[in-house]
């Protein structure tokens, strides 16, 4: 039955009634929203002998009204009552003693979670603070289900309980509790109830939060729809802190997308926000904050010297008002402390001189604390542009002062630490690293915030030139990195949160190999690299294993994994459940995992390899990691004698960037020279990348192969294998091409090598799976005219022979490629062959995609691709453009549409690094399976077959490498 107007308000008005006679609370029958709602109502009523219900609703509201208003000002409201009890037949009603009873026993229950809570609010004491979650479940269990109103008011004490716990302590549990709390008190309360600006509120500062801590996209959307109901529903009351919270959701939101219409929204509610609570307001430094850090956004955008005078004044005040708040309550506890003397001896003078009445804290102002360290942090920014001491001293009283008034075990207080060692470094004080070292080990902090400090507090250790600390703080670094990129995620919010530890892997392997350490380098560099295709990456033999000893255990597992790969819409309602199911989900897989793990065998389980099992990687042909940072450059080399580390001495980062930027430029000028009248700049951009291929064996593959003793090409016997693993912007450059291919005399890593590419050894050795013993099957993709993209006339032609040399293989052309058409094919192909168009989202590379022929509706991505269970598959050939390049924001995830195909389950994957011309792409394939062995192909044969291919375009073509050095093969 659908819910009518008349429904909604009435249900708001007997919420009402329920609140004031369980709560006393007297504003929800006394607020002109009251009246309002009861002749709206009447409005809806056209027959009221039809509608007692609803007669005797609004006979409740006004006798509840006289009641309160005494015999002269609510004669009026005494009047209506009475005349409406009649009209329903009430005059006799005699009182139902057990209904009296419920409610004296339901006001009891949310009288005593209100008190349990408001001094867990004032004290800062862990037992008191349980006590009031204890008790705000139980007003939540105590209320039934069907009295919505006073059950809704109950989740809300609750969500708010949970949440101060989360903001004390840091636990990401006690934040998921609070905003399932608070969903259900939002669902429960419905429009009209007293309360609901204020739930709404509150779930939109809990959304903010956890939005803070692990980034997801749904959440900080949904806090801004949220936010904004609650300033439009709510009345005058507090309007200035539902403004602060939306305008901080809006702010949040526009650092994410960059929509500048969100940052002046922001900058409108936080305005507004701190007109309406003008200094001696208790929220005032409170929101003087949130509009400093607007201003602070809106100058990095603008760079108008306004902004930042502004923000500078909002900052001043914001302290100002909380320096004069904590001189208040330090008059007013020491005024009850003369007064507990007077009363009750020295000992209950030291409860109130402690702010508790029984020892176990302190009153800690987080407030106080915030503004504090926001003005720091704008000192700081100001030390380093204009090195003024006076602004760094200021900086670090500040930071001093507010580190005193929180207890140590505040997530606060971890922060404050950060600031206080970024100071401390600026000046290049010793102490900086005990500062960085608190907050990077705070066990409350978030993850991002251990993150940081954990990198400042290496980055310091290394430039004091001790390597060995250094490589422990990264390794605390790279510890953050599972919580941030979590299965919590959806993979595109996993990808944004892992930009931030972008290069810290190859820092904290240099620190290690500074320190001689090149086992703990390789373990540093796995741990850092590659971490969401380490999710999924040989898990399939895990779970067999699994289900061989527990099937129902593994099929739970398998499950959740699909349930756990399904994303759903960011700003819509049925996207906020898919969000929660997922975390939901998440959690459940986190508590199965660890079950599992504690079964005898199973300790490993779904976990990394070690290192020893690394080191066994190179026994078929040295796999070689190519790590560059900001302290020094070199390569892990792992084979068969065991791990070697060679310096590069002439590689240095700030090139490798320089060099990447000018390469792809060069492949830019080319596509563009296509139809140019400048018949010069072909060539010229082709000699340009000829010199970096140059360049990549004079300074990185030469040595390296040199070092291995692979000097020469042999002579007669298959060339040794040799896997590439680079690091950072290296993955845009291909190594595997590198050498002087123009000189022909043998200096290229084509000539010396059977080269290849892993992202990651864990990948590298999840790919030597056995080959499966049933028969291949073959299924073969053409898409000559994907809408919206260029024509590839050779594509169709490409599709049919390929298809042609595959015995049995099916064949999708055309309007009949569609994503779900292949996405169904592939269930039961362990064969795939892509002739088509590809691209490379260079911010987002989970949205890289192939270029179906519905792609502009269903597109088939990286994301989409590595949710597939195709644990038998075997090889992938991508005959598109730049399927094997990586993207900007987490280059060393291997997250291209190779990878994600790796993640699926193929064990080997043929892609190209750039756009390749359309004509040399199908002689590539066609040599390619000829080496593979059409028509009974050998997946295995792939990495020799993608050589012998490139080597014979490339002796055609020397002075053209664009033709021929996109080629890769990625795997075993």
């Amino acid at each position: 039955m659908a819910v009518t107007r008349r429904d909604d308000l009435l249900r708001a008005l007997a919420a009402r009634v329920l609140l004031f006679r369980t709560n006393m609370d007297a504003a929800a029958v006394l607020a002109p929203e009251a009246l309002g709602m009861a002749r709206e109502l009447m409005r809806h009523v056209p027959d009221p002998s039809a509608d007692l219900e609803a007669v005797l609703t609004l006979a409740d509201l006004h006798r509840c009204r006289s009641v309160l208003l005494g015999d002269e000002e609510g004669r009026e409201d005494a009047a209506i009552a009475t005349a409406l009890e009649r009209y329903a037949g009430q005059r006799q009603t005699r009182p139902d003693p057990g209904a009296a009873a419920e409610g004296a026993r339901l006001a009891a229950l949310h009288e005593r979670a209100r008190e349990s809570l408001m001094a867990a609010e004032r004290l800062r004491d862990r037992g008191r603070l349980d006590h009031a979650i204890r008790d705000c479940e139980a007003a939540v269990n105590g209320t039934p289900v069907h009295i919505r109103p006073l059950r809704a008011s109950a989740l809300a004490l609750q969500g708010t309980a949970l949440r101060l716990r989360y903001e004390r302590e840091g636990r990401s549990e006690d934040l998921d509790a609070a905003v399932t709390a608070l969903r259900e008190a939002e669902a429960a309360a419905g429009t009209g109830h007293p309360e609901r600006s204020l739930v709404l509120s509150a779930l939109c500062a809990a959304l903010r939060e956890r939005y803070e801590r692990r980034g997801a996209l749904d959440d900080v959307m949904d806090a801004v729809r949220i936010g904004r109901a609650a300033v439009e529903e709510g009345g005058t009351e507090d309007r200035g802190g539902r403004l602060h919270n939306l305008g901080l959701a809006l702010r949040q939101r526009y650092e994410r997308t960059g929509d500048a219409k969100d940052l002046v929204a922001a900058l409108a509610a936080h305005r507004e926000a701190v007109a309406l609570t003008p200094p001696g307001h208790r929220d005032h430094a409170l929101l003087q904050q949130g509009l400093a850090n607007a201003l602070r956004v809106q100058h990095e955008r603008t760079a108008a010297d306004a902004d930042l005078r502004a923000r500078d004044d909002a900052l001043e005040a914001a302290v100002e008002a909380a320096e004069r708040e904590a001189a208040v309550e330090a008059a007013e506890r020491e005024a009850a402390v003369r007064a507990a003397e007077r009363e009750a001896g020295a000992e209950a003078a030291s409860r109130h001189a402690t702010g508790t009445e029984d020892g176990g804290g302190t009153p800690g102002k987080p407030s106080r604390a915030g503004a504090l360290l926001n003005l720091a942090v704008a000192l700081t920014e100001r030390y380093r542009l204009t090195g003024d001491a006076r602004d760094a001293d200021r900086a670090e009283r500040l930071l001093r002062t507010a580190a005193d008034t929180l207890p140590s075990g505040h997530p606060l207080y971890a922060g404050l630490q950060y600031q206080l060692g970024l100071v401390l470094a600026a000046r290049g004080r010793p102490e900086a690293r005990t500062a960085l070292r608190d907050a990077a080990l705070h066990p409350a902090a978030a993850p991002l915030t251990r993150l940081r400090a954990a990198h400042a507090w290496g980055w310091d250790a290394m430039t004091a030139r001790r390597p060995e600390e250094a490589a422990t703080a990264y390794g605390h670094a790279l510890a953050q990195l599972p919580a941030l990129a979590s299965r919590h995620l959806p993979l595109a919010d996993a990808e944004r949160a892992l930009a931030e530890s972008r290069g810290i892997a190859g820092e904290a392997a240099a620190c290690a190999l500074a320190a001689g350490d090149p086992a703990l380098a390789l373990r540093l560099l796995e741990s850092g690299r590659g971490l969401l295709l380490g999710q999924g990456l040989g898990h399939h033999d895990d779970l067999a294993r699994l289900r061989v000893q527990d099937p129902r255990t593994a099929d739970r597992l398998a499950r959740l994994r699909t349930r756990l790969d399904t994303e759903g819409a960011a700003d819509s309602r049925d996207g906020v459940a898919a969000a929660e199911e997922r975390r939901a989900s998440a959690s459940e897989w986190d508590r199965t995992l660890a079950a599992v793990r504690r079964l005898d065998g199973f300790e490993d389980f779904m976990l990394p390899p070690d290192t020893d099992r690394l080191l066994t990687e190179g026994a078929d042909g040295p796999v070689v990691l190519v790590n560059v940072s900001r302290f020094r450059c070199d390569a892990l080399a792992i084979t068969a004698g065991g791990l070697r580390a060679i310096p590069l001495p002439r590689l240095q980062l700030s090139e490798v960037a320089d060099r990447t930027t000018v390469f792809l430029t060069a492949l830019e000028r080319l596509r563009a020279a296509d139809g140019d009248d400048d018949l010069m700049a072909g060539p010229a951009a082709e000699d340009e990348i000829d010199a970096h291929l140059g360049w990549l064996w004079d300074t990185i593959t030469g040595p390296v192969l040199d070092a291995l003793g692979i000097t020469e090409t042999p002579a007669g016997d298959p060339p040794p294998r040799v896997w590439w693993i680079p690091t950072g912007p290296l993955a845009f450059l291909p190594l595997h091409a590198a050498g002087h291919h123009r000189a022909a005399d043998g200096r290229t890593v084509l000539d010396r090598t059977v080269p290849s590419y892993a992202p990651t050894v864990r990948a590298l050795a999840a790919g030597r799976r056995p080959a499966p013993a049933s028969p291949p099957s073959y299924l073969v993709v053409a898409v000559p005219e994907a809408p919206g993209a260029r024509p590839l006339p050779g594509a169709a032609g490409e599709g049919v022979a390929v298809a042609g040399a595959l015995p049995g293989a099916l064949l999708l052309s055309g309007e009949a490629a569609t994503r779900d058409a292949v996405v169904s094919a592939l269930a039961d192909r362990t064969w795939l062959h892509f002739s088509g168009h590809g691209t490379s989202e260079p911010l987002t590379a989970v949205g890289s995609r192939l270029l179906v022929h519905d792609h502009l509706d269903h597109p088939l991505t990286v994301a989409g691709l590595s949710r597939l269970d195709l644990s038998g598959a075997e090889l992938a050939y991508l005959s598109a453009c730049g399927t094997a390049r990586s993207g900007f924001t987490a280059m060393d995830e291997g997250l291209h549409l190779a990878g994600g195909l790796q993640l699926a389950g193929f064990r080997h994957v043929v892609g190209t690094l750039w756009e390749i011309d359309d004509t040399m792409s199908v002689r590539i394939a066609e040599q390619v399976y000829t080496g593979l062995g059409a028509p009974r192909p050998v997946a295995d044969r792939a990495p020799y077959a993608v050589r012998e291919a490139v080597r014979g375009v490339r002796d055609r073509y020397p002075l053209t490498p664009s033709l021929w050095a996109a080629h890769i093969h990625v795997g075993p």
